[in-house]
C-alpha cells in the first residue's frame, strides 16, 4: 500500500515534536539517591527568598510562551502557578502545537499537566496528552515515599522525590532524573552550567543563565535571575530547532 506525501511528512513531525512538547516545557527534576553530575557556579539558578512550606518562593500568575520551529510559529504553553495559602502550590501546564503547511494540519499535539505540592513534596501529578490523536493519560498520587499510579494502563511506582520535567521547579538544574510527563518514566540527564548570556526576547532583552540537559532528555534551558524560564530549546530528529519563547508574564 502506497504512503502518501502527507503521512510521510505527518509521521516525520511527529517523531520530531512529541519528544518536544513531552516536556511541556519543555518546558519544566528531582534527585534520586544522590547529585547530579553538574557545573554550577554561585549564580546557580534559583528565588531569592523562601516561603513557609517551600525550600524557595514560588512563582506567582500565569506565564505564556510561544513555540516555534525554525522561526515559524507552531504553538504556544501556558504556565499558572496557583497558591494556596503558604505550603500549598498547584502548577498547571497547556500546551497547544498545531503545525500546518499550505493551510493543511499536518500534526497537533495538546497536553494538559497539574502538578500538586504540598509542603515543597510533589503529592500528585495528572497528565492528558492528544499525541496526534494518540490519547495518553498518567495519574500519579503520593503514597508515603513513592509516586504511585498509572501510564494509560500501565502501572507506574516511582521515586517521590522526582521533579516532573517541566523543569520549572528551581532544583531542576541539580538533577540526575527526570520524569516524563507524557509516560510517567524516568529519563537520565546530566546538566551543565554555560553561564550567563543576554536574551532578546517578546518581553525584551534580558539577562539568563544557560544550561545544557543532555542523556536521555536533551535540551537547552536559559533561566532567568529569579528562576523563571525564559528560553529553552532542542534540536529535533529531523535537524529542525524547536524553540520555546517567554512571550508574557504577570
Amino acid at each position: 500500500m502506497s504512503v502518501s506525501r502527507r503521512q510521510l511528512l505527518s509521521t516525520a513531525l511527529r517523531h520530531a515534536l512529541a519528544a518536544t512538547a513531552a516536556a511541556a516545557f519543555f518546558l519544566p527534576i528531582s534527585t534520586l539517591a544522590d547529585s547530579t553530575s553538574i557545573n554550577t557556579s554561585s549564580g546557580a539558578t534559583q528565588s531569592a527568598s523562601a516561603e513557609a512550606g517551600f525550600p524557595f518562593a514560588p512563582p506567582r500568575g500565569r506565564f505564556i510562551y510561544t513555540i516555534t520551529r525554525d522561526g515559524d510559529p507552531i504553538g504556544t504553553q501556558k504556565l499558572d502557578f496557583l497558591q494556596d495559602g503558604s505550603n500549598r502550590l498547584t502548577v498547571i501546564t497547556d500546551v497547544e502545537i498545531d503545525v500546518r503547511m499550505l493551510g493543511l494540519s499536518f500534526y497537533k499535539f495538546t497536553q494538559h499537566i497539574e502538578e500538586h505540592w504540598v509542603d515543597g513534596e510533589l503529592q500528585a501529578m495528572l497528565s492528558e496528552t492528544n499525541d496526534d490523536g494518540e490519547e495518553r493519560t498518567v495519574d500519579l498520587t503520593r503514597k508515603g515515599d513513592r509516586l504511585q499510579g498509572k501510564y494509560n494502563e500501565k502501572t507506574r511506582d516511582i521515586p517521590g522525590d522526582i521533579i516532573p520535567s517541566t523543569l520549572w521547579h528551581p532544583d531542576a538544574i541539580r538533577q540526575k532524573t527526570v520524569l516524563d510527563t507524557v509516560r510517567a518514566r524516568q529519563h537520565q540527564v546530566v546538566v551543565d552550567d554555560k553561564g550567563e548570556v543576554p536574551l532578546i526576547l517578546p518581553v525584551g532583552q534580558v539577562e539568563a543563565r544557560h544550561y545544557s540537559f543532555t542523556g536521555e532528555l536533551n535540551r537547552d534551558v536559559w533561566y532567568g535571575p529569579d528562576g523563571i524560564i525564559l528560553q529553552a530549546e532542542m534540536k529535533a530528529k529531523d535537524g529542525s530547532v524547536i524553540r520555546q519563547q517567554l512571550l508574557d508574564r504577570p
